[in-house]
């Protein structure tokens, strides 16, 4: 998977200087490949392939990392984007804007490094939905951007250490963008611009966001006339997901049989005849309910072929998933065993580059945030008579009565949100967490981006909508990165489309008070019928349950043996009781157990050597 390394120093510093032609040597020897060397400024990538690699700029100016497109004239223009060329006079632009040109003019999967030799600073550009990370740390006062932290750690440039204060906070189960998980670890995040000025005393000079998702809800972006909606979304997401399939010879897509994933089979197969596609549906075997009658409807309408791929709990390989490897942050063993086991074996087997999936439905059609209909709609129109219809729709969702939804809207309306509203919930679902913890632990005022810091209130309906572009992104596969791993691509994620969701109002996108209804409009050709009227999904209920009790053993010993209890951040008592052999009484729940086993992983790679590790 596509690598890159830059190295940022202070050109009239001997010992900076020598610290990077030392890194300069290392990274050549280990065959990474020079991308960018300019005063002050160097950059290398490795693996890169036929849409993830660097594109540089003329005049010395800098180098763009990842995948870019031009954007498309207008949203309801369906036809592919083209690769973007950076021409002199877009490069011109890109540096004469600080970088805003790209964010305006372009979208993909990309981190923009831009060098102005004459004011010897580097600007460094994350691109606003895109997966492919950029972190920040110094060594021996030289400043190294990175996207794979194990690439730093094979450098020898420094022994990383946990932040406590992220570390208890996890463990409760809240996590903010504004706290780094590592200490001299810092994230460039999604949208940001961070100007570096390696001559100064404090080497970030500015961070600015580029993309804020507020400027898509503001009064003349909306779109609320559901016909021209459901035209521009088709045409978006259509758009969207031909052009991220474009360079890829052969390529698969994760097809669950849902709505999302229907619609981007149904998007890609009206694209032309490159790239190979064939789509696939994982099931447990010994499964109560069975997704796989509808996946073969949609992989039938959209002319692909389908695979079935069993998953026998007894077959996983629990004791290789759970072996500790260096990633930035905690990461999902069960996420993580679908891309290190299903999709490497497939796409190795069928030698394919990307492995496609629908996440960004839930939040990008607005099936997470419905629950919200009635806040958006008192802030965009205040209280009105349609307010009131909308409450009925929203009570018969979520099965309360419409007093109590237009009461805890209006209220929403008018006082907004607090991070302290998570608390509680929170606490239910950490019953293993220990009671000094509990009792000790302070909600902190802060929102999970800094998107919304300057805000007195917390939106969250417009957090739910952002789904997974308010956490770190996953980009690689930590299970096994020595393997390699096809790109996990989400169209529903892509810049244009995220743009759009966010202007059609959470109640338009409800149309009619079905979950996702513009989007059954929108897709009515894309889509079989029956998964287009259905409003519900079968489950595989007993799977992360049966894969618990089968690995039991060795689950409580990495928690007995482990950091978290050791620490103090669990209750050695509740952990063994719910962990014990035998029939149970227990309220704990697996989502719970994988939560902190999650984290117990991580946090054993970066602590105390002396701690056994399985």
């Amino acid at each position: 998977m596509f690598r890159y390394i830059a190295l940022v120093w202070n050109v009239s510093d001997e010992q900076q200087s020598r610290t990077a032609e030392s890194l300069d040597e290392q990274l050549r020897a280990q065959a990474w490949r020079p991308a960018f060397t300019g005063r002050g400024l160097r950059v290398f990538c490795a693996d890169e392939g036929a849409t993830l690699r660097a594109l540089p700029l003329v005049n010395d100016a800098g180098v763009v990392l990842g995948t870019l497109f031009e954007r498309n004239r207008s949203v309801d223009d369906d036809s592919p984007a083209r690769r973007a060329v950076l021409s002199a006079r877009s490069c011109e632009q890109i540096l004469a804007s600080q970088g805003r040109w790209l964010i305006e003019s372009c979208w993909g999967n990309y981190v923009a490094l831009l060098h102005d030799a004459a004011a010897g600073t580097v600007r460094v550009l994350k691109d606003p939905t895109g997966t492919l990370p950029c972190f920040k740390t110094r060594f021996e006062n030289v400043t190294l951007l990175f996207s794979n932290i194990g690439d730093c750690i094979e450098l020898g440039v420094r022994r990383f250490s946990i932040d406590p204060a992220y570390l208890r906070a996890r463990v409760l189960g809240f996590s903010s963008l504004e706290t780094n998980a590592l200490e001299a670890v810092e994230q460039i995040r999604r949208g940001e611009c961070v100007e570096l000025d390696p001559a100064a005393r404090a080497i970030v000079r500015s961070r600015r966001f580029y993309w804020d998702p507020f400027t898509f809800l503001e009064p003349r972006s909306v779109i609320e006339d559901p016909e021209r909606a459901a035209t521009s979304m088709r045409a978006t997401v259509r758009s969207c997901t031909q052009t991220l399939s474009v360079g890829h010879a052969s390529l698969l897509h994760r097809l669950s049989g849902g709505l999302d994933s229907s619609i981007v089979a149904g998007c890609l197969g009206r694209a032309s005849t490159e790239p190979r596609i064939a789509c696939y549906t994982f099931f447990n075997p010994h499964g109560h309910s069975d997704e796989r009658p509808w996946a073969r409807l949609a992989a039938e309408h959209s002319g692909f072929e389908h695979l079935e791929y069993p998953v026998d709990p007894a077959e996983v390989d629990f004791p290789a998933l759970v072996r500790p490897r260096p990633a930035t942050e905690p990461v999902s063993l069960i996420s993580y065993m679908m891309r290190g086991t299903i999709d490497h074996r497939l796409a190795t087997e069928r030698k394919v580059t990307a492995v496609f999936t629908g996440d960004g439905g839930d939040s990008g059609f607005c099936s997470d945030s419905f629950p919200y209909a009635v806040t958006d709609y008192l802030r965009r129109h205040g209280p009105r008579l349609a307010a009131l219809r909308l409450a009925s729709e929203v009570a018969l969702r979520t099965e309360r009565s419409t007093g109590a939804v237009l009461l805890r809207s209006m209220r929403q309306w008018l006082f907004g949100g607090k991070t302290r509203e998570l608390f509680p919930a929170l606490l239910m679902g950490s019953r293993l967490v220990s009671t000094q913890l509990r009792d000790a632990f302070a909600m902190p005022e802060t929102f999970p981006h800094p998107w919304f810091s300057h805000l007195r209130q917390v939106p969250w309906d417009v957090i739910r909508r952002l789904g997974t572009l308010v956490t770190t992104p996953e980009f690689y596969n930590v299970i096994d990165p020595a393997q390699p791993e096809p790109e996990l691509i989400s169209p529903l994620y892509a810049q244009p489309a995220m743009e759009l969701f966010l202007r059609i109002p959470i109640h338009i996108h409800a149309e009619g008070g079905r979950d996702r209804g513009l989007a059954r409009r929108a897709f009515v050709r894309e889509v079989p019928q029956p998964i287009l009227q259905r409003l519900w999904k079968d489950r595989a209920p007993g799977f992360h349950s049966e894969l618990l009790l089968r690995n039991l053993d060795l689950v409580r010993e990495l928690f007995l043996d482990g950091v978290l209890i050791r620490d103090g951040l669990l209750d050695r008592a509740a952990v063994e009781a719910a962990l014990a052999p035998g029939p149970s009484k227990t309220e704990v729940l697996p989502v719970e157990i994988y939560r902190h086993l999650d984290v117990e992983i991580w946090a054993r790679y970066w602590s105390d050597q002396r701690i056994r590790r399985p």
